[in-house]
């Protein structure tokens, strides 16, 4: 990827002037909710274009993105399909490089739309634009605070600042993603809802996201691409530079294949296919949407391991039974300790519990039970991956101390470490709180943990295929 490509996208999330042409005040209307998002967020210069209106929400309207008196960086563009063609070839008379078409009725209505489509991306290249759309959500930076997504903010959650990125085909499902992630306090360090993908495609956001500083993470919706070899290598570059890829890939039946058609215009091949690139590329697979933030948690927040081996340190033994069942049927392997973690072991633990793999610690376990028996455990050789289990629902258990122990031992315990915690609304709070503080992946069953810790396993070997 050149650097100038980096340079072009980069303004699409930290410009310093915003024109929203179609903006509005009237309620329900995709302009006003754009503007809103804005005024409350962003920091830098708003336009409002709207030949209806002298003032939207206290800001000067002008008629036409030519009128504006001052540089604009980015241009949003809500507005009937058939007006789009003569306002990006105004915003190409007024040096506006970067445009984010939310208008539908493109390539995805038919060839009428197709039309349309092509039309706006010539004039685009003619003035040496990037156009991301049209038929999207929009666009939000948790870090700048840019949104220009069209949701109004009293029905769409947005993610604090963290480092994984997401992009989607999809705007509906992008749009429940920010909403689901941000419910569950996980945060994303940018959001793109790339729609027919005109001009700016899957694999330029790949590619930009590739060089992003606040991305760790890149996790893709899609449900198809026109250059097939290109995205593959996009991925393939992103995991050489230790940039995991989770791709959910839509599309997977032949029904789905064509609704995949009718969505968005995308061309869909044979899953099948696209699942073995997408696996030589270096993808992480996800096969359904539940699966998405087991893999995030994981990824962004753990090393990745040296190998499949797993531990379980558990005040449960039906969930440690439940846990080695996941493991085994994971492909992953249950550890085998050594002689001298089981010694030491059973020189902390009372006579009742095991000091084997899982290290059943008993459902009397006080929080400094937990953490001996994860410090002995984590330093065996053996030992790859650990999994703590805890059914906080023991009277025994002091929920504050454990979190606090559980953030000490991810400090100095060089191995990843994830928290089952099964339960209501106490357990609930307490994991929610362990995640903040420490960051460490807590799951409600022992299948989620191991899934999750399968995904960090796949992407340390999927690293080291594609960099050696």
């Amino acid at each position: 990827m050149s650097k100038n490509i980096y340079e072009e996208l980069r303004r699409f999330f930290e410009p310093k002037s915003v024109a929203v042409i179609g903006a509005s005040e009237k309620p329900g209307t995709v302009g006003r909710a754009i503007m809103v998002n804005l005024v409350e967020n962003f920091k830098g210069k708003i336009f409002p274009i709207n030949i209806k209106y002298d003032k939207v929400f206290g800001l000067k309207c002008y008629k036409s993105i030519l009128e504006v008196p001052e540089d604009v960086d980015l241009a949003v563009v809500a507005i009937p399909a058939k007006f789009v063609e003569q306002v990006v070839e105004e915003c190409g008379k007024k040096g506006v490089k970067n445009i984010i078409v939310i208008s539908a009725g493109f390539k995805e209505i038919g060839e009428e739309g197709a039309e349309r489509e092509r039309k706006i991306v010539e004039i685009a290249r003619k003035y040496g634009m990037r156009i991301i759309g049209p038929n999207c959500l929009g666009v939000y930076d948790a870090h700048t605070k840019l949104n220009t997504v069209f949701n109004p903010p009293d029905r769409q959650k947005y993610p604090k600042p963290d480092g994984v990125a997401f992009i989607s085909q999809s705007g509906a499902l992008g749009a429940a993603i920010l909403d689901w992630l941000a419910q569950l306090d996980l945060g994303l360090s940018k959001f793109v809802s790339y729609g027919n993908a005109a001009d700016v495609d899957e694999s330029d956001l790949i590619e930009f996201l590739t060089f992003d500083p606040r991305t760790k993470v890149i996790t893709a919706y899609i449900e198809g691409v026109e250059d097939g070899r290109r995205f593959m290598n996009a991925i393939r570059n992103a995991v050489r530079n230790n940039k995991p890829v989770v791709i959910l890939k839509a599309g997977k039946s032949e029904r789905g294949v064509k609704a995949v058609a009718s969505h968005t215009g995308s061309l869909a091949g044979s899953y099948r296919v696209y699942e073995a690139a997408l696996k030589q590329s270096g993808a992480i697979i996800i096969e359904e949407l539940w699966e998405l933030p087991l893999a995030l948690k994981a990824l962004a927040w753990l090393k990745p391991p040296k190998g499949n081996k797993v531990a379980i340190v558990t005040n449960g033994g039906g969930a440690g039974v439940l846990a080695t069942d996941a493991v085994e049927r994971n492909n992953l392997v249950m550890a085998e300790l050594s002689k001298e973690t089981i010694s030491r072991l059973r020189e902390v633990l009372p006579p009742a519990a095991s000091p084997y793999n899982p290290v059943d610690i008993l459902g009397d376990a006080p929080a400094e039970r937990y953490r001996e028996a994860i410090k002995i455990t984590s330093m065996d050789e053996n030992v790859d991956m650990i999994i703590v289990i805890t059914i906080m629902q023991s009277p025994a258990l002091d929920a504050v101390k454990l979190r606090n122990y559980l953030k000490e031992l991810k400090e100095s315990i060089d191995k990843p470490m994830v928290l089952v915690a099964p339960g209501g609304k106490y357990t609930e709070e307490h994991s929610k709180a362990i995640e903040l503080e420490a960051k460490i992946p807590v799951y409600k069953s022992p299948e989620e943990a191991v899934k999750a810790l399968k995904y960090l396993y796949d992407y340390m070997v999927l690293y080291k295929r594609i960099t050696v």
